[in-house]
């Protein structure tokens, strides 16, 4: 028993033996490994799944509307066309609709190379790929906002998740994103006012023309009338005359009851009863009218109506201050930020990692290596 402890003991030092003997073969072939696997992770390299926070305006940036749309609060005209209140979850939500187009991240792909092109036979397929890594690009909605889920990990804003080889690469596409969907959003707001505003001020101009139409037609028509009724006495005058009936002959019946007399004035009889004095005094009046308008029925509520939209400032006021946000005043006008400094990478392989890994893989094959030519050499 003792003498096999000491052969075991005797065999234990000879492996340290061995080992530190062979310890620049082992040394060699670990930097080999090292060296190979550094050098295919830089050449493949490896994939991240890249998250980036995408940020409304801030509450600062939000109160450069807050006058604009207050005036839009109080007129009716933008309830009608739809013009939108512009704030911070408006922006957003044009934002996001933007992104998931995709047409703008397809053209970063391309521009920023995103994927290799010599990969590719033909332009074809190149552009089918880059077309279906556009669509992995993934918008995830915030969860959790409030934190009362322990299960969920809370997520407070909307998150771009793509997976990308070049972090360089992928920050610089997110910021050409960024810049290109704000300017189309300021493009398209610009755009979509100016229509509105000139569709608005169209309806009021066909609404002018309407009042001015019906107006006219009602003048129109107290003449017509007007000679209607001139024709009409001058008629029931003649017959007063021919008859002789000078005044109002129009009668009043009695009728007796328990209760006592009621008068009844007979109205159904002919107009020239009324007698020609009268009926001649009518015409005159009728026809020394120095003001028509007064007779012309709902006339004055049509002026009304005209004058209340020939005053009415609304758009004018609307598109000064529509003017004055920073959709005109700024060049670098923001619906939403992507904050690509603040990028989070995850990848199953890092390069410490790889290193560590082909270290740990390096020195395994080269104790192997070094006990296969040991027992080779005692062989001889």
């Amino acid at each position: 028993m003792k003498k096999k402890i000491e052969i075991d003991e005797i065999d234990l030092i000879q492996v340290f033996i061995n080992i530190w003997n062979n310890k620049l073969k082992i040394a060699v072939i670990t930097l080999i490994f090292v060296f190979l696997s550094v050098g295919q992770y830089f050449i493949f390299k490896p994939k991240f799944t890249a998250k980036t926070e995408i940020l409304p305006i801030n509450i600062f940036e939000n109160n450069l509307y807050s006058s604009y749309n207050s005036l839009l609060a109080h007129t009716k005209k933008s309830e009608d066309q739809r013009i939108n209140n512009i704030n911070k979850n408006y922006l957003l939500n044009l934002f996001l609709e933007e992104m998931q187009t995709k047409e703008i991240v397809v053209k970063a792909i391309k521009d920023f190379q995103l994927i290799d092109r010599k990969k590719f036979d033909n332009e074809d397929k190149y552009l089918k790929a880059v077309k279906k890594k556009a669509l992995k690009l993934d918008l995830l909605r915030p969860v959790n906002v409030d934190g009362k889920s322990k299960k969920v990990k809370p997520r407070v804003n909307w998150t771009i998740k793509f997976q990308i080889y070049d972090v360089d690469k992928w920050e610089s596409a997110l910021r050409f994103i960024e810049n290109e969907i704000n300017k189309k959003i300021q493009k398209y707001l610009k755009g979509y006012f100016n229509t509105t505003l000139n569709n608005l001020k169209l309806l009021d101009q066909f609404e002018l023309e309407d009042l001015d139409l019906k107006i006219k037609n009602l003048k129109n028509d107290y003449d017509t009338e007007t000679n209607n009724r001139i024709a009409f006495l001058k008629e029931q005058e003649l017959i007063a005359r021919k008859l002789n009936i000078e005044n109002n002959t129009l009668e009043v019946e009695n009728f007796s009851t328990s209760s006592g007399v009621i008068s009844t004035l007979q109205t159904a009889k002919p107009y020239y009863m009324r007698g020609y004095s009268m009926i001649e005094k009518e015409i005159e009046l009728i026809e020394t009218r120095t003001n028509k308008d007064a007779f012309t029925k709902d006339l004055f509520d049509l002026e009304k109506q005209r004058r209340t939209l020939l005053e009415d400032k609304s758009l004018k006021r609307i598109e000064r201050l529509f003017n004055a946000t920073p959709i005109f005043t700024t060049n670098d006008f923001k619906a939403a930020k992507i904050v690509y400094q603040n990028t989070e990478y995850k990848t199953s392989f890092t390069l410490i990692k790889t290193i560590l890994i082909a270290g740990f893989f390096g020195i395994t094959f080269g104790l192997f290596y070094v006990y296969i030519l040991i027992g080779l050499q005692k062989r001889k």
